[in-house]
């Protein structure tokens, strides 16, 4: 029962879908524990990009599958990658950082990076596969995994707070959830695994060096960040 309480928690969590869990199961459920489907979560999101794009890679396609999936998962990752830009890049101190990313105004770092991003996105819906978008929305929730279970928060506030501190053990019961992508591939795969590991400690680092540690704006950023390495890293390698 726990287990079904920290899934729909987990997508509740993570998503705009309107899941109330019945009172009985929101009393069993653990935000903590629920960070282990993060991962399970990134497959709604991917499917929708995998299953919009079989149907066809028209205009349409790629705008109904990038409009639907931020819509209801990635907007709020979104916020927080456009945050993190903002506080991150901007010359000041640690606090001035922290205040910028807790304010959540848009300022021309966010716009100008965001908008690259979703460039990105765009161009690379036309070439790659759309199983590719399934590792990169998967293993980019892992990352967030990662993220929580080895590093401290950057403040006592805020949803980042809240699932600290996690076991280190989280990381490997949730890459339980991202071992049925092995079957898109061993070598897309190994390369999807690679990139997160690399890239969420890079982002680590960083973190700690702008502003001490971690918080939910980061963590957001962390996913999206993996998410779009992963992509360009199969288009490059021309794997995808």
């Amino acid at each position: 029962m726990n287990f079904f309480a920290n899934i729909l928690l987990a997508i509740s969590f993570l998503s705009r879908i309107p899941i109330k869990l019945p009172e009985k199961l929101y009393q069993k459920a653990d935000l903590k524990k629920s960070a282990v489907f993060f991962p399970l979560v990134g497959y709604l999101p991917g499917l929708i990009i995998f299953l919009m794009l079989s149907i066809g890679n028209s205009i349409l396609n790629r705008f109904l599958a990038l409009a639907i999936s931020f819509w209801l998962f990635d907007l709020f990752h979104f916020d927080g990658l456009l945050d993190t830009f903002d506080g991150f890049l901007n010359q000041s101190t640690r606090e001035k950082r922290l205040e910028i990313m807790s304010k959540g105004n848009v300022g021309p770092f966010a716009v100008f990076f965001g908008t690259l991003f979703v460039l990105a996105i765009w161009e690379l819906m036309k070439t790659l596969k759309p199983s590719c978008f399934l590792l990169g929305s998967v293993f980019g929730r892992w990352a967030i995994n990662i993220m929580i279970c080895t590093s401290k928060p950057a403040k006592e506030t805020g949803l980042g707070k809240l699932f600290f501190p996690s076991s280190p053990l989280t990381i490997l019961y949730s890459f339980s959830f991202v071992l049925p992508l092995l079957y898109l591939g061993v070598k897309s795969f190994i390369i999807s695994l690679a990139v997160t590991i690399l890239v969420s400690f890079a982002l680590k680092k960083i973190a700690y060096a702008k502003i001490g540690g971690i918080t939910g704006d980061v963590l957001g950023a962390t996913h999206l960040i993996v998410y779009l390495s992963i992509l360009l890293s199969i288009s490059l390698l021309q794997i995808g």
